[in-house]
């Protein structure tokens, strides 16, 4: 168990899906969850569902997105939270959403919005509560990445470049902390039953007639439409969300999902030839 008792959570994304599912299992877990959208609005069922539990849920609203020097920013709002709530003890960097398609369909606005949301946007928000975490020599970064930060496929290039991203950052961020106190840990989820697909932006020439991926994209919708039925249920990463707070020396990577640990299995035992043609298989 960890040494110095972490109870503030700091959870982006928090309104829908993992974020969610993360904040209620935490709060009546005891722990004072601060969890943020860009809509305060969408946050008010959660505050009426974790009434009566043994914690507390404090919803706020912030944009990640918006640049340093903005009011409402990641560096003028979180400092704040600080400052009402005490240190922020875990980071939970939720928040994330999936650029779909051909990399040939995108541009490069919508590839800048990608890394914006999944990469800069946690490292800012870790920069933010480091200095005090390292101060009082404990704190718990817990970046939500995904099976895709290790496995490529078809039409996900966009989205797994930015968790690949992520994943080395982690590291990074890990490695550097160590002699501190603070832990960095990895979440790489499979197939989970969240609003994640909805909320997925595809690429401004995905459906393009004039590129040549439509039949491709059709084999791959079909395809993956059957992989539906192996979808977990997000309390599981809620769980251990509370395990890597709670472990002493929380490990770097935590593939979660049959399905994740398979994918990451064969990406590392298999020559690199057979890996691509069987995920080109299995893909389209």
């Amino acid at each position: 168990m960890a040494t110095r008792k972490l109870n503030n959570v700091l959870i982006t994304g928090a309104s829908t899906g993992i974020g969610k599912v993360a904040s209620l299992y935490l709060a009546e877990k005891g722990y004072k969850v601060i969890g943020t959208s860009r809509s305060l609005e969408k946050l008010g069922p959660i505050v009426a569902e974790a009434n009566g539990s043994k914690g507390t849920f404090v919803p706020v609203e912030l944009d990640i997105n918006l640049p340093s020097g903005q009011p409402g920013c990641i560096e003028d709002v979180v400092p704040r939270l600080a400052e009402e709530h005490g240190t922020i003890d875990v980071l939970v960097n939720n928040a994330g959403y999936a650029l779909w398609g051909p990399l040939e369909s995108m541009t490069p606005e919508q590839m800048v919005d990608q890394f914006t949301t999944n990469v800069f946007a946690p490292f800012r928000l870790s920069n933010t509560v480091l200095p005090a975490m390292r101060q009082q020599a404990a704190g718990r970064i817990i970046n939500i990445s995904s099976v895709a930060g290790w496995v490529v496929t078809p039409f996900n290039g966009a989205y797994a470049s930015s968790k690949f991203a992520l994943e080395a950052q982690s590291q990074a961020l890990r490695m550097e902390l160590s002699p501190f106190g603070v832990k960095v840990s990895l979440i790489e989820p499979g197939l989970f039953d969240s609003e994640f697909q909805n909320n997925t932006v595809d690429g401004e020439q995905a459906e393009s007639p004039e590129l040549p991926y439509g039949p491709h994209i059709a084999a791959y919708r079909r395809k993956h439409g059957r992989f539906r039925v192996l979808t977990h249920d997000p309390i599981r990463i809620a769980r251990l969300i509370d395990r890597i707070i709670t472990t002493r020396n929380p490990k770097l990577s935590y593939p979660i999902g049959l399905e994740a640990h398979i994918g990451i299995l064969a990406s590392k035992l298999l020559p690199g030839w057979l890996f691509e043609r069987m995920v080109v298989k299995t893909s389209m």
